[in-house]
């Protein structure tokens, strides 16, 4: 039989509830017992306008908004538990060119349903007015304001599993440019930070607090030394060729974690928070490969992106034909007439089948491309397009050994030297990460 007196509770206990509930009380008693669960963090950023890889490399064959999308479907199918989240620099350079791919980048991360996205010092390459036109990305900045741009201070997302996790951003103003004309001004993040976590305590009692930094990995380490962080995802990057430190840092119970450069991999962090409030942490980098699914409407997206890109190359072409060019490069066919030994092996390399390899897959309209894949491209008296300048096609002598013009008339020595510098304008990392001088050399030498 029940103890009377534990009878007695429980009735005093509902009876308690009823009139609570009759009253118009719907607040139940707060369990002093935390809420305990699992989330999946999942991050990107550092892009720097890639939309895709270019696929001169196999090795550097990881990225792409069609691949992200695609990874991004499977993960939540099977983590309904996910926070997504980017912490900025998705622009590079400031041309016609990288505005369609700095539009189309963020109209991708629209379409994937971001939870908070925030700004690196390289997405205000175009201004406010470009950042206002975009539609429905989740900005999070609490100590950057942008005029013209409404931007949140913080987020809260509740998870299926009832987990709240509180999400804020800040960023370092040294890596901005700010006047009194440039419509952006930044406050302290630790007095910005410590406003939200603030905002967090009174009012919401998350189980999670993430805090999304834009700055040097050195500053951005030191925030998990503030009380009350639990999570710190930093992000920032100057060039593509940057090394970027993807190794975890835990410390107390809590973790600072890097996207990698370019899009090329995602993170993914698995955060498990026990009834004690405690927290203990998975990580992983997850690459973007040859294997992973390519989303059609990404693809779909993106083609779109590639028809702008033809019609950029059109309209600059016609501007193009109306002025007259002076013969600059003397053509690998004048550099037969003396070098036919070295002209055979230029035939059989890379170099002598590149158009070709644009051609393939459909990229000898793209200016990125054909810069590296043929010769002169965007230089007084270089490539055009094929029907114009059918001569210049694909990376001939004068790529590495300079304009030869006067040369072939007045035939001296001495510049082969010029040759070794010449490669690292197009053998750059995202394109040829194994490059060597020496190991290379060897396949065309001449």
């Amino acid at each position: 039989m029940r103890p009377l007196h534990k009878t007695r509770n429980a009735f005093r206990t509902a009876a308690g509830l009823i009139i609570a509930l009759l009253m118009g009380c719907t607040a139940l008693p707060e369990s002093t017992e935390s809420r305990s669960g699992d989330l999946l963090i999942v991050y990107s950023g550092n892009v720097l306008g890639e939309l895709k890889p270019c696929g001169c490399d196999q090795e550097e064959d990881q990225g792409g908004i069609e691949r992200r999308m695609g990874y991004l479907k499977q993960v939540l199918l099977r983590e309904p538990n996910t926070l997504l989240v980017d912490l900025g620099d998705n622009f590079k350079e400031s041309t016609r060119q990288g505005k369609l791919k700095a539009r189309t980048l963020m109209q991708a991360l629209a379409k994937m349903n971001y939870d908070a996205v925030t700004l690196g010092d390289k997405d205000l390459l175009y201004g406010n007015r470009f950042l206002s036109g975009i539609q429905n990305i989740p900005w999070v900045a609490a100590n950057l304001q942008l005029e013209g741009l409404t931007l949140a201070a913080s987020r809260t997302k509740v998870l299926d599993n009832g987990l709240r996790v509180f999400i804020t951003a800040v960023a370092d103003p040294d890596l901005f440019y700010t006047s009194s004309d440039s419509n952006v001004s930044l406050s302290d993040p630790r007095a910005a930070l410590q406003a939200q976590l603030a905002k967090a305590r009174h009012s919401e009692t998350p189980d999670l607090v993430v805090v999304l930094t834009h700055m040097t990995r050195e500053k951005g380490l030191t925030f998990l030394d503030v009380p009350g962080v639990d999570v710190v995802i930093n992000g920032h990057i100057e060039k593509d060729g940057d090394v970027i430190d993807m190794v975890p840092v835990n410390r107390e119970g809590k973790i600072f974690v890097q996207p990698g450069p370019l899009g090329q991999k995602m993170g993914e962090l698995r955060v498990r928070i026990h009834k004690d409030g405690g927290k203990t942490y998975q990580q992983k980098m997850v690459r973007l490969g040859s294997k992973a699914p390519m989303d059609p409407e990404m693809t779909q997206l993106y083609d779109a992106y590639n028809a702008e890109v033809e019609e950029l190359f059109m309209a600059t072409l016609a501007a193009k034909r109306k002025k007259k060019h002076n013969r600059v490069f003397a053509t690998e066919q004048t550099c037969l007439t003396c070098h036919a030994q070295e002209h055979a092996i230029w035939s059989q390399s890379g170099h002598g089948r590149a158009y070709q390899a644009l051609q393939e897959v459909n990229k000898s309209f793209d200016p990125e491309c054909l810069v590296c894949h043929t010769t002169g491209f965007g230089q007084p008296g270089g490539f055009i397009s094929e029907i114009d300048t059918p001569e210049l096609k694909n990376v001939q002598c004068e790529m590495c050994h300079g304009t030869r013009l006067a040369h072939s008339q007045n035939p001296q020595g001495g510049f082969a030297k010029e040759a070794n510098a010449a490669c690292g304008r197009c053998h750059v990392k995202k394109h040829s990460p194994k490059f060597n001088f020496s190991r290379y050399w060897p396949r065309i030498r001449h």
